[in-house]
C-alpha cells in the first residue's frame, strides 16, 4: 500500500499520516511525500497511490480553501478523519539564539497561527516558505544564526536543530483536520458523517431549499462554507458537512431529494466521526 502526503518528513500531514499508519495497523504500507496538494490529487486519481492525508480544517483559521477547493469535481472520497494538536515550535542552529534571530520562515497559515509571538518579538521578521517542515530543512541546510524556523517538534529534531522557543501558536488549542482519502470507486463509504460539496441553482431561496432538506430527514448541520466558483463570478459553491446518525430513511432517497435542489452534487466522505471515538 502507497499512502501520499503533502510535504517531506516532519510535517504535520507526515505525524498524522503515521498516526492512521499506526491505528490502522498498516505498518508495511509506504509514506511518500509530494511537493504540491495538487500533485497528490493528480497520483491517486492516476492509481498510484492508495490513500492520501490533506488537511482540511484548522481550529484557528477555519477552512484551508487551498486544498479543499481542489477536491472539487474530483473521484475520491474521504474515509475517516484524524485531528492534530498543532504546537508551532522556534528551531534555529545549535549557535543560535533568540535575540540572533531576525526572520522566521515557514509555511504562511502557520504564520498567521503565531501573531502573538511576532508582536512580542518586533525584532524578528516573518518570512513564508512552502511548508513548516521545509523551512526546518532550509534552516539547517543555510546555516544562519540569524534564521529560524517555525515548525513542530519532530521536524525541529529529525533535522538536529535547537529548539529556540516551544508551543508559539497564539491559539493553545490551535488543531488541525485532515481527512484521509481514497478513490471512490475501491470503498464503500458508511459513517454518521456526510461531506458534500454542492452547487445550487441560481435563483432567489435556493439555500434556503438545500438547508430545508437537511431538517426534513432529520440531519444535523455540522459545517456549511461557501466558495467562489472558478469562471462564475459571484457564483458559489457549498462545503458541508451533516451528521446523518438520526436519519431514518434510507440514504438513496436523501441522495434523490438533494439531486433535486441541486445543479451540482458531490459526495466528498463519509466516515465516523474522530472526535465522537476519542469521547466513547
Amino acid at each position: 500500500m502507497k499512502i501520499g502526503y503533502q510535504g517531506v518528513p516532519g510535517s504535520y500531514s507526515e505525524t498524522a499520516l503515521q498516526e492512521y499508519k499506526q491505528a490502522h495497523q498498516l505498518q508495511d504500507a509506504t509514506a511518500i511525500g509530494y511537493s504540491s496538494f495538487k500533485a497528490l490529487i493528480d497520483e491517486i486519481e492516476d492509481g498510484h497511490l492508495d490513500l492520501i492525508v490533506i488537511p482540511v480544517e484548522n481550529s484557528t483559521t477555519g477552512l484551508i480553501a487551498r486544498t479543499v477547493d481542489l477536491l472539487r469535481y474530483r473521484s475520491l472520497v474521504a474515509i475517516d478523519e484524524n485531528y492534530q494538536s498543532i504546537q508551532h515550535y522556534l528551531w534555529g542552529l545549535e549557535t543560535s539564539e533568540i535575540n540572533t534571530i531576525t526572520e522566521a520562515y515557514s509555511h504562511p497559515e502557520a504564520l498567521s497561527q503565531c501573531d502573538t509571538f511576532f508582536a512580542n518579538h518586533p525584532h524578528i521578521t516573518a518570512k513564508a516558505y512552502e511548508d513548516t517542515a521545509k523551512s526546518a530543512q532550509f534552516i539547517a541546510e543555510e546555516g544562519s544564526i540569524h534564521q529560524a524556523a517555525l515548525a513542530s517538534k519532530r521536524a525541529g529534531e529529525l533535522y538536529g536543530l535547537k529548539q529556540l522557543a516551544a508551543s508559539v501558536q497564539t491559539e493553545s488549542m490551535n488543531t488541525t483536520r485532515f481527512y484521509i482519502m481514497a478513490p471512490n470507486e475501491k470503498v464503500t463509504l458508511k459513517g454518521d458523517i456526510l461531506s458534500l460539496y454542492i452547487e445550487t441553482k441560481h435563483e432567489s431561496g435556493a439555500l434556503a431549499k438545500l438547508l430545508q432538506v437537511f431538517t426534513l430527514f432529520d440531519c444535523n448541520m455540522e459545517s456549511l462554507n461557501a466558495r467562489p466558483i472558478a469562471g462564475k463570478p459571484f457564483a458559489y459553491g457549498f462545503f458541508m458537512e451533516v451528521d446523518v446518525s438520526k436519519s431514518t430513511v434510507p440514504f438513496e432517497l436523501l441522495w434523490q431529494t438533494l439531486e433535486q435542489v441541486s445543479e451540482h452534487l458531490q459526495v466528498l466522505g463519509r466516515f465516523d466521526s474522530a472526535l465522537t471515538n476519542k469521547k466513547g
